[in-house]
């Protein structure tokens, strides 16, 4: 191999990188939370008062049931740290995109969140959330 080569990749990695990078940025979602890629899927995080609802998408954004779904939030708010089981809400029918919790905190702006979600059959994967931050 000819030093030009490692060379060129290196030089295309470093102009194709922010083209990436953006690709991957928080986005507001279609229900007004922040929007984020978790694994190869996307999830959307809505914060009011003390529940959140986390809304399921696949990688083309379309709506994943969320049927046999588990996550968990760990949430930093006001200074204070809770942890949210999230799961389908009884209400729900079959075939919905969203998991949902109530916990020991207050939405807030600066709040951050850390979601923990496992899918029926696939590994656990995380995604950091600022919900309450949006652009």
């Amino acid at each position: 191999m000819t030093p030009r080569r490692p060379l060129a990749a290196l030089l295309a990695g470093f102009v194709l990188a922010p083209v990436v990078a953006r690709a991957h940025e928080p986005r507001r979602g279609p229900n007004g939370g922040q929007k984020v890629d978790i694994g190869s899927n996307h999830a959307e995080l809505v914060a009011a008062g003390n529940t959140l609802r986390l809304f399921l998408f696949d990688g083309a954004d379309r709506p994943i049931a969320a049927t046999g779904a588990t996550a968990q939030a760990i949430i930093l708010a006001g200074g204070r740290q809770a942890t949210i089981p999230l799961t389908p809400p009884p209400s729900s029918p079959t075939g919905d995109n969203v998991l949902a919790g109530t916990g020991d905190f207050v939405a807030t702006r600066g709040m951050r969140a850390v979601v923990t979600l496992t899918l029926p059959g696939q590994r656990p994967v995380q995604a950091r959330f600022t919900p309450m931050d949006q652009n």
